[in-house]
């Protein structure tokens, strides 16, 4: 049906506590399939939490969170990758696992080919988002994914995103700066503190 909006995740009063801390506190909203969505907030506030809940890496408090989505791929901030492989040889085993083309994205990225643990976080971060693209997904989670980069390669990396968001990709990203993304129009923004709604 033309325009017709899949509900694909709804917090209902979600809590999420660590230990004596808690972390969400009856957080409630909702996204529909197709949406691109930024938490805003500042370090601590419960962006990453949310991230992770999303990304089943940690579960809520009680069963008051609706989630949908079968097929997603999470960016953490802090990313793990094999570091004594170069990475032109690692785009090649992306291709190989997944069967997907994405040495065009490799080079749009200009992403240097060197050993994964010799990267600066900011071409981490690119290559990091060449995997989650490789696996195909309908949902990309990506927790402050152009920390570390200057100006033209975060204008890339925004680009990317928008493109894959028009491809009818849901996209989820926390950020502490909203200006990042001032060129997508149809972004949804969800501002986080201390682990509410603002």
């Amino acid at each position: 049906m033309k325009g017709f909006l899949i509900r694909m995740i709804k917090f209902n009063e979600t809590t999420k506590t660590y230990g004596n801390k808690r972390v969400l506190k009856k957080l409630s909203f909702e996204i529909n399939e197709g949406d691109f969505v930024l938490l805003v907030g500042k370090n601590g506030c419960g962006k990453s939490t949310i991230l992770k809940l999303l990304s089943g890496n940690i579960h809520p408090d009680k069963l008051n969170m609706v989630y949908k989505p079968k097929y997603a791929a999470y960016l953490p901030e802090k990313l793990t990758l094999p570091k004594n492989i170069k990475v032109s040889k690692y785009i090649e085993l992306l291709e190989e696992i997944y069967n997907f083309d994405i040495y065009n994205l490799y080079n749009y990225l200009e992403i240097p080919d060197k050993l994964i643990g010799e990267l600066s976080k900011g071409n981490l971060q690119k290559l990091g988002l060449i995997t989650l693209i490789s696996a195909n997904k309908n949902l990309l989670i990506l927790d402050e994914p152009t920390e570390g980069m200057d100006d033209v390669a975060k204008a890339k990396m925004v680009d990317l995103l928008k493109g894959l968001n028009k491809a009818k990709k849901t996209i989820i990203i926390s950020t502490h700066d909203v200006r990042d993304y001032k060129r997508i129009s149809n972004k949804k923004i969800f501002y986080i503190e201390d682990g509410k709604l603002n």
